[in-house]
């Protein structure tokens, strides 16, 4: 009988590249266009050889920034820069995706709109996203579930259902459903 360890599950899934990674900040070379941030991980990983269900020009388009495969990063904007570190994240197909705060810094017109956008992404991908914010409203239209946490030491405090449409706009958060829910996870986060 063969026993697992956690350590040696998460070295087989990163060699396997079932983990991608979206930081707060994107990360990307200053001398690479955004096409050759995205190429990165294949040329790292694999030689070049590309794996994937899409080609790095497929994700570029699929995040929004078709037509600007050939900028710098000092050439787009804050969430477009964003928009290239989650198409390099996903270069690789990964099975799940973790993104720690990637919006956080974004004003709230880009902010909503690439909340709609990664909706629009997970919807056509089907990666399973793990989406770290410390805004109420974010985790409650982006998610299916949240997982609150409570602090010193970190555990996680409840896991709620979020129950509204799969397919949502932004308008979604106008109503009395969605006001419930934020006012909900709310209480949970002050009472944590």
């Amino acid at each position: 009988m063969r026993t697992w360890s956690r350590q040696s599950t998460a070295a087989a899934a990163r060699r396997r590249r079932d983990i991608g990674f979206v930081f707060q900040d994107p990360a990307l070379l200053p001398w690479r266009s955004a096409l050759q941030n995205v190429e990165l991980p294949l040329e790292v990983a694999d030689g070049g050889k590309h794996k994937g269900k899409a080609t790095p020009r497929e994700l570029l388009e699929l995040v929004g920034l078709k037509g600007w495969e050939h900028a710098f990063p000092h050439e787009l904007s804050g969430g477009m820069r964003q928009r290239v570190s989650i198409a390099r994240a996903l270069v690789s197909d990964p099975k799940i995706l973790l993104m720690d705060e990637p919006f956080g810094a974004l004003d709230e017109i880009t902010r909503d709109r690439l909340n709609e956008e990664l909706r629009r992404v997970w919807r056509d991908t089907g990666t399973t996203i793990l989406f770290v914010t410390h805004s109420i409203y974010e985790a409650a239209y982006l998610g299916q579930r949240v997982l609150m946490l409570a602090a010193n030491p970190g555990r996680v405090r409840e896991i709620v259902p979020v129950g509204l449409p799969e397919t949502r706009t932004l308008d979604i958060r106008e109503t009395a459903d969605f006001v419930a829910l934020a006012a909900y996870l709310r209480r949970v986060l002050e009472n944590c």
